[in-house]
């Protein structure tokens, strides 16, 4: 039994103005922890510090066939990888799933004998852990990314304003959810128009895009654009690409199998092209130069390009007849407008709050010479993905989306509250009696007004509210779960605990 006079549990009736996640807000709100708008971090209360361990718990119940592994690596710099690197000599050692929780996040590093093996575990951990956190109330989009540490699968869900958001797309149909630089497939749409000849036109003073259109009067989805990039030890490669599309760098270096890429210095580009910048496109490309398509660009009839020389550019320009190549793969950012691949509504720029990152491949574990076993019959590197969970995000994701705090996760199961004047002489008995079902109550003995009390109740948000009040015939119980209240009489209540107790705190388990 805890009573609110003894807990560090400040309680506000309203939210920080100046808290703009409304989850994390909430949190503020129900005394698990102060915001520090310094440093915009979070700072646990005791019971805080329980919804937070709770959580965690929660979803290492979710990875109980890996049987997690719990370490405290203080202060060494890579973490539970330091510990790998110790720890991890022969092929018996493995496979080993390691768990650190360092700060607000859960981080976990798994380690196979087998490459193809680690990529499955990962994967089926990453299942685990958005099969759990949906249970908790959440919508959750897988999103892989292209980082430059290499490929990445986040978590998502939509949120208002989150503390470490980003913003995104989605879809307001189907909730469909996406990066900008999730993988698509935008290809460029098809025509019946009959080719048009090639022909070169004056387009003076055009070197972009808006300016083209303006002078020719068309959209820019009829300008394919060529965009130069020098290429780690392929020199300098074109990319074209619809002009109403955006490169994404990331895309282009995963295309060139992880070579670095950058934009191309004038200089580098004058020593082939020529004096041509702005007026550049794919017809009559240099053999030195590498030419690589988005789908956008693929099967374009009657395009406008560059001509390749100041001052002009080339109409009718089409696909297959005046310039193509084999090597072809998605290298643009999705938009405000494309449309859904589930539904086909046009996607909308919305905020998204990042739960999770999965690497499937540990970039660092992969970089550390250290990190071998023995094999059987020779030493091998250890294949190793990674995790970080953030417990932040998902509790501020949970409060947002919910009024009560799931019981999986919940500091207690029952929060008692009373009306009157005078704290009640049965609230002792009554809290005595939940705790005898197995239940962790939280009992409000304090004074001051019942609609502070009511209000106060309702920010702390646990999974089960009762209210005691005086009836016409003894004392009732007005109740609160799963966002219904109903009124009981304290023989009926009683015969409903054990059935609360059984399903508000059952473990989860894959």
């Amino acid at each position: 039994m805890k009573w609110m006079s003894e807990l560090l549990m400040p309680v506000s009736r309203g939210r920080s103005s100046k808290l703009h996640d409304l989850g994390l807000a909430k949190i503020a709100q129900g005394g698990y922890g102060l915001w520090n708008p310094n440093d915009e971090t979070l700072i646990l209360l005791p019971e805080g510090k329980i919804l937070f361990q709770r959580t965690e718990d929660f979803l290492l119940r979710s990875l109980e066939a890996f049987r997690p592994q719990r370490l405290d690596c203080g202060t060494s710099a890579r973490g539970a990888l330091d510990a790998a690197v110790r720890l991890i000599k022969r092929a018996a050692d493995l496979p080993v799933l390691l768990a650190e929780r360092r700060g607000d996040e859960l981080r976990l590093l798994g380690l196979h004998g087998d490459f193809e093996a680690s990529l499955e575990m990962a994967n089926d951990a990453l299942r685990a852990v958005g099969g759990a956190v949906c249970t908790l109330g959440l919508r959750l989009r897988r999103v892989d990314r292209l980082t430059p540490e290499g490929h990445r699968v986040d978590l998502l869900c939509r949120s208002e304003a989150p503390l470490r958001g980003e913003e995104g797309l989605v879809c307001p149909d189907c909730g469909w959810m996406a990066a900008f630089d999730s993988p698509c497939r935008f290809g460029g749409e098809t025509s019946d128009a009959a080719p048009e000849e090639l022909r070169e036109v004056a387009t003076p003073g055009c070197s972009t895009v808006e300016k083209l259109c303006e002078y020719l009067k068309i959209a820019p989805s009829r300008i394919v654009k060529c965009m130069f990039y020098a290429v780690e030890g392929r020199g300098l490669a074109a990319v074209i690409l619809r002009a109403d599309r955006q490169v994404c760098l990331e895309k282009v270096r995963a295309a060139f199998q992880g070579a670095s890429v950058r934009p191309a210095e004038p200089d580098e580009l004058a020593a082939v092209m020529g004096d041509s910048a702005g007026y550049m496109g794919p017809v009559g490309l240099p053999a030195s130069v590498a030419l690589l398509a988005d789908f956008s660009a693929v099967g374009v009839k009657n395009a406008v390009v560059g001509a390749n020389k100041p001052g002009f550019h080339k109409t009718g320009a089409c696909w297959g007849r005046d310039f193509k190549t084999d090597f072809v793969a998605d290298v643009t950012l999705l938009q405000k407008g494309d449309h859904c691949p589930h539904c086909g509504t046009a996607l909308e720029k919305s905020e998204l709050r990042r739960i999770a990152a999965f690497r499937p491949v540990d970039p660092v574990g992969l970089a550390e010479p250290s990190l071998t076993f023995f094999n059987g019959s020779a030493k091998a590197h250890v294949p190793t993905w990674s995790a970080e969970i953030d417990l932040t995000a998902l509790l501020s994701a949970a409060s947002e989306n919910s009024e009560r705090w799931p019981g999986e996760i919940a500091p207690f199961d029952v929060y008692v509250y009373w009306e009157g004047d005078e704290a009640p002489d049965a609230l002792a008995p009554l809290i005595d009696a939940l705790e005898s079902a197995g239940l962790r109550v939280v009992g409000d003995d304090r004074g001051g007004t019942f609609e502070n009390r009511r209000a106060e109740a309702a920010a702390i948000r646990a999974p089960q509210t009762v209210c005691l009040k005086k009836g016409g015939d003894g004392w009732l119980l007005d109740v609160t779960r799963n966002g219904r209240s109903e009124t009981f009489s304290p023989a009926q209540f009683a015969a409903q605990q054990e059935t609360f107790s059984a399903a508000e705190r059952r473990p989860f388990r894959t």
